[in-house]
């Protein structure tokens, strides 16, 4: 049936081959969407599977890994991806049929698993089926809106208490946090209570009024930055107007929050204040030679107390006031501080004496000159940004191990640990977003058969360290770590995917090849006395206990429930 389809985009040109491609794809994907049920239903179907669905890390997590390490999503993704596929093969065969067909899109199938989740009665299911089945087929093509009004038409015709409520909007009350899009800025979405948002607006102004009127921020801006104060628990925003009497106090207090940045020295370090300009000459006159191997000492001394490598001498920013005729624009030395006040005048003459370069080509060096810094999860952070969240916060340096031994101990040390995680950034199995700082470090070559050192350890989120300890073995997933801390993970089907530390492309020197390991013997097939840890119910009861929760809401009202709430 498939190749009828990709047959039928032959010769097609302009509106037809869009449409005739954009069939191929849908089909193409159902194919796809099979292939994930039947890779749970053959694991579902192996041997001991009743006993691991009590597992932590259960058929259906390991299923969902191997899916998320093929297609190079998380495993959070491709669980959600393989729930829609197995309850579309389960529960609507003739709907997967016009699927595979290409008639209608992975979009819809969605819609379709997730409106008729209640639906637990099998004759109902399979009407529910048929009436989705033939308006899917026969019917023009519906936007995603259409299909759930279709689909909720439909499930009240044939169960009535399985129709998915619409959540009123105190239910649907949440806080998002956009995703970063490299500029080192979010952005936060939140609907409250009416009272609690009043409450916030207060709040985020008392704190945006606690510095001095030197602070060179705006309003809006310190109320941004309030935020940011009010999660790390502070009661007051930290002044920027950089004077030693500043009536506002000092920096706010160190709380328990803590947030992970990785910067290169060079960013954060401060630049050299410039040297004064040398006096005017004097006219000329003779002197004794001893006075002037004096005055030749005396300036070698100088220029050695000035030496910017001497960590004795204070680093400071440059904020001299710019020269009559001088760019508008910062200099490097002023990035951080460029973050603030009013935005500058974006042309230094008036617009109609401008040419069309100069109006559409952006000044060169604006917040750039500093390297870039990432969060540890791997977000990418201009450097400017870098240097204002030194602010306040502790410095650690991370020193590369080089070709140090390893160390005679399973726990690695914090310096060991700190490089580990700033070298991975982020769970080191294929498709694992995870931060770091929440990750298990992991031996490669397990202990005590190998060693604790760098080219042993990685970081490893503890769903796929679960993973990789009770589903490993011949036939499960293995791992090989280089001296890189590149990791090569060999799938259960005997396919490859080679993960790279997360700070290879930022920091590159934190891949620099680490001490050899080997191997003292052969590991067995897990660490002797560890037991995975185990559910007290099984997913699918789980699931089902939810359904039958949902559709208890959903359920008429009775005569004494009308009486309580009366």
């Amino acid at each position: 049936m498939f190749d009828s389809v990709v047959a039928s985009t032959a010769g097609t040109s302009g509106a037809g081959a869009v449409e005739a491609w954009s069939r191929t794809e849908s089909a193409a994907c159902a194919r796809k969407v099979a292939a994930m049920a039947g890779m749970f239903s053959a694991a579902a179907a192996a041997d001991g599977s009743a006993e691991r669905d009590l597992w932590c890390t259960d058929t259906w997590d390991a299923v969902a890994a191997h899916i998320g390490a093929a297609l190079r999503i998380t495993t959070g993704a491709a669980s959600n991806q393989l729930l829609i596929a197995v309850a579309l093969h389960d529960r609507f065969p003739l709907v997967a049929a016009v699927f595979a067909e290409g008639l209608i899109t992975y979009q819809l199938v969605r819609t379709v698993v997730q409106r008729g989740a209640l639906v637990v009665d099998p004759s109902a299911l399979h009407e529910l089926d048929r009436l989705l089945a033939e308006a899917l087929s026969d019917r023009e093509p519906m936007s995603v809106a259409a299909l759930e009004k279709t689909v909720d038409a439909f499930v009240a015709r044939v169960d009535p208490q399985a129709v998915v409520r619409t959540e009123t909007r105190a239910r649907g009350r949440s806080v998002e946090v956009g995703d970063e899009d490299g500029s080192g800025m979010a952005t936060v979405f939140a609907t409250l209570f009416a009272t609690d948002a009043k409450a916030v607006d207060a709040r985020m102004d008392a704190l945006a009024r606690t510095v001095c009127p030197a602070d060179p921020r705006t309003l809006d801006q310190r109320r941004a930055d309030a935020m940011g104060a009010w999660a790390h628990g502070a009661d007051r925003l930290a002044c920027l107007c950089n004077t030693d009497d500043c009536p506002a106090g000092e920096n706010p207090p160190s709380t328990g929050v803590v947030v992970y940045v990785i910067a290169s020295a060079d960013t954060i370090a401060k630049p050299e204040t410039p040297a004064p300009p040398p006096p005017a000459p004097e006219p000329t006159e003779s002197k004794p030679a001893d006075a002037a191997d004096a005055t030749d000492v005396n300036d070698a001394v100088a220029q050695d107390e000035a030496d910017p490598a001497d960590p004795a001498i204070p680093l400071t920013f440059n904020e001299a006031a710019p020269q009559p005729g001088s760019s508008i624009l910062p200099t490097p030395t002023d990035e951080p501080t460029a973050l603030d006040g009013q935005a500058p005048t974006m042309f230094g003459k008036p617009l109609r004496e401008l040419t069309l370069t100069e109006a559409l080509t952006p000044a060169p060096g604006r917040l750039a000159s500093l390297r870039p810094a990432a969060l540890m999860a791997g977000q990418f952070l201009p450097g400017a940004i870098a240097c204002r969240a030194t602010i306040g916060a502790t410095i650690t340096r991370i020193v590369h191990p080089g070709q140090a031994p390893p160390e005679p101990r399973y726990r690695p040390s914090k310096k060991l640990a700190d490089f580990i995680r700033c070298r991975d950034m982020t769970c080191r199995f294929p498709g694992c977003r995870a931060p770091a700082t929440t990750c298990d470090l992991d031996h490669s070559i397990p202990w005590p058969c190998g060693p604790t050192a760098a080219s042993n350890l990685k970081c490893l989120c503890r769903r796929h360290h679960l993973l990789k300890t009770f589903w490993g073995g011949e036939k499960g997933w293995r791992d090989e770590q280089l001296d890189d801390g590149t990791v090569i993970w060999t799938a259960p089907d005997g396919r490859q995917h080679i993960t790279t530390p997360g700070s290879r492309l930022l920091f590159p020197e934190l891949s620099k090849p680490t001490a050899t390991v080997e191997a003292i013997r052969v590991p067995a097939a897990h660490t002797a006395g560890l037991t995975m840890p185990r559910r007290k119910t099984t997913r699918a009861q789980d699931r089902a206990r939810r359904v039958e929760r949902e559709r208890e809401l959903n359920g008429p009202v009775g005569i004494g429930d009308d009486a309580d709430n009366a």
